[in-house]
C-alpha cells in the first residue's frame, strides 16, 4: 500500500470516527493488573447525548481523574473483554443529557491493550417493542373476552397454536391445555380431509373465507355444527390459519 493511499484511509477512518451519528469511545489500559488505569484515547461528538464526559476528557485516566466510576464493575468489565478478546453488551440506560432517550453500550477489544465503546440510540427500538406488547395485550383480551370461539392452527399439520375459553367450552372440555399441540381432527373437525383441503386451496387463493359449516364432535361425543371464518395468514415461510366459530 502506498503512502498516499495510506494516507487517505486514515482520513477516512479519522472523519467517520468524528461524523458518526452513534457514541464511540476508545481507551488503553496501560496497566495490565490494574483495570482502573485505562486512559481515555478518544471520543467522538455524538458520545456527548449520552454521556457526562467532556471532549476535555481526553487524556485522562479512570483512576486518577474520574474516581466514581474506577470504583465501579465498568473498568473490570472492560479488562474482561481485552483479555478474552470477546465483545458485549454491557447494558442499557438512559441518557445523562436526554433521559428520555434509551441507549445501549457495546464494548470491544482492540489489540493489543485498547478497547472501543458503541453507544447505540435504541429509543425507538425500545417504543415500537412496548408498542408491539401493548398490542399484544389488547389483542389477548379481546381474543379472551370474545363471544365467538377462536382458534389458531397450523394450516400443514392443523395443529392447535392458541384457543379462547369460548371454544374450550364449545367443545366440552376444561381448559385450553387439552387442546394445544392436538390436531383438529382429534375433536372431530373436518373428518372429510377433501373438505379441509378444498378449504385450504380456496383460503390461499383468496385469504379469506367469510362463512363455512363444518361438523365437529364435542368431548361427550355429540355432533354439532357451527359456522366458521377463516383467516389465513404467513409467518417465516410458515401458513397458520385463524379461525372464528359460532354454533347453528
Amino acid at each position: 500500500m502506498t503512502p498516499h493511499r495510506f494516507a487517505d484511509i486514515t482520513q477516512l477512518a479519522n472523519e467517520f470516527f468524528a461524523l458518526a451519528p452513534i457514541g464511540m469511545a476508545i481507551l488503553r489500559l496501560e496497566e495490565p493488573k490494574n483495570p482502573a488505569s485505562l486512559r481515555i484515547l478518544a471520543l467522538n461528538p455524538a458520545v456527548n447525548r449520552v454521556s457526562d464526559v467532556p471532549t476535555a476528557a481526553v487524556g485522562k485516566r479512570i483512576d486518577q481523574d474520574f474516581p466514581a466510576i474506577a470504583n465501579t464493575p465498568f473498568p473490570g468489565q472492560l479488562a474482561e473483554i481485552m483479555r478474552t478478546g470477546v465483545a458485549a453488551n454491557l447494558g442499557e440506560g438512559p441518557g445523562t443529557y436526554d433521559p428520555s432517550r434509551v441507549f445501549t453500550l457495546t464494548a470491544f477489544p482492540i489489540p493489543p491493550d485498547c478497547v472501543g465503546l458503541v453507544f447505540e440510540d435504541i429509543t425507538e427500538r425500545r417504543q415500537q417493542q412496548r408498542r408491539a406488547h401493548e398490542s399484544e395485550i389488547r389483542y389477548r383480551k379481546i381474543f379472551e373476552a370474545s363471544a365467538a370461539a377462536i382458534c389458531m392452527f397450523d394450516a400443514k399439520d392443523r395443529k392447535l397454536i392458541d384457543t379462547n375459553p369460548r371454544f374450550v367450552d364449545m367443545l366440552g372440555l376444561g381448559s385450553s391445555a387439552q387442546l394445544i399441540g392436538k390436531t383438529l381432527e382429534t375433536f372431530g373437525f373436518w373428518i372429510d380431509s377433501d373438505e379441509y383441503a378444498a378449504l385450504l386451496t380456496q383460503l390461499r387463493a383468496q385469504h379469506s373465507i367469510r362463512e363455512a359449516s363444518v361438523t365437529f364432535r364435542t368431548f361427550g361425543g355429540q355432533v354439532r355444527r357451527a359456522l366458521v371464518a377463516l383467516e389465513l395468514f404467513v409467518v417465516e415461510g410458515m401458513e397458520y390459519v385463524l379461525g372464528i366459530f359460532w354454533r347453528v
